[in-house]
């Protein structure tokens, strides 16, 4: 079965897949994802569309829709593919220029495992550990795939700018979010990425208009420049740069669209 992908839906689908408003019917995506190899997520469309999604709620069909979302939001760890463990070769304290030297030089090297670093040890980019606990980032789904994440992290702590031994600075990213920029198993790429603790702020030049700034620390709603430069928006130049939005909440799209954008672009 080949990747579903919003380029290879029939033109009815498509209008579907953009909400349009005379177009989508939640039953007949279902009905099409299901004669198309996909009867779990067409079962997901069917049970969302029926509100069935409540976290508190443990009636079978509830129960269902959340086996569902966590299996079908599986985002398998690029660093270890999914296992949740690294195999790791423990070799002398000697200086090797690689590992297949080190590997010719010390036959007798062993091999340990250890949880993967980047994913935890969950296998998954959108898993975590919290002490003992599992839990899952908080995803909004559409038409049966999950289009947005929130990830309650700090923006300095997803992105921030580092200097490398040549004293040269750089900006830098989290790996989760570059997992997340990623096309997923599933072939359908995430809308945006969402942070924990900025918001847009309302322009009193503008009103009704709300507004990002680059590069400004005594701001709360200053984004980095390499992040600002891929947000969309309506962008005006003076004394600082700023990029207006209608609304609060086109604001936040913008801005989680943009840490997408930037992760793809991301050179380590």
């Amino acid at each position: 079965m080949t990747a579903t992908t919003r380029a290879n839906l029939p033109a009815l689908v498509r209008r579907q897949w953009d909400r349009e408003s005379d177009c989508f019917h939640a039953l007949a995506w279902a009905e099409w994802l299901e004669e198309h190899g996909q009867p779990d997520r067409g079962e997901l469309v069917r049970l969302l569309h029926e509100g069935r999604h409540a976290l508190d709620c443990d009636c079978t069909r509830c129960r269902r829709s959340r086996e569902l979302r966590m299996r079908l939001s599986a985002w398998k760890c690029p660093e270890c593919w999914g296992k949740g463990i690294v195999r790791l070769a423990d070799f002398p304290p000697v200086n090797y220029r690689s590992v297949r030297e080190a590997m010719v030089a010390t036959p007798s090297f062993t091999i340990r495992e250890e949880d993967c670093a980047r994913c935890r040890g969950t296998g998954d980019s959108l898993t975590d550990r919290n002490g003992d606990a599992w839990f899952q980032y908080p995803l909004t789904w559409d038409c049966g795939y999950p289009r947005w994440v929130t990830l309650p992290t700090p923006l300095d702590q997803v992105i921030w700018r580092s200097m490398d031994e040549n004293s040269v600075y750089h900006w830098r990213c989290i790996d989760r979010l570059r997992a997340l920029a990623q096309t997923p198993p599933w072939g359908v790429p995430l809308d945006g990425v969402r942070v924990g603790d900025v918001e847009a702020s309302p322009s009193s030049d503008r009103p009704g208009m709300w507004y990002w700034v680059k590069d400004n620390p005594a701001s709360l709603c200053s984004l980095p420049g390499p992040v600002f430069d891929v947000v969309d928006g309506e962008h005006t130049h003076g004394r600082l740069e700023l990029k207006y939005h209608p609304t609060k909440q086109a604001a936040a799209d913008a801005l989680a669209r943009g840490l997408v954008k930037f992760a793809r672009g991301y050179e380590r």
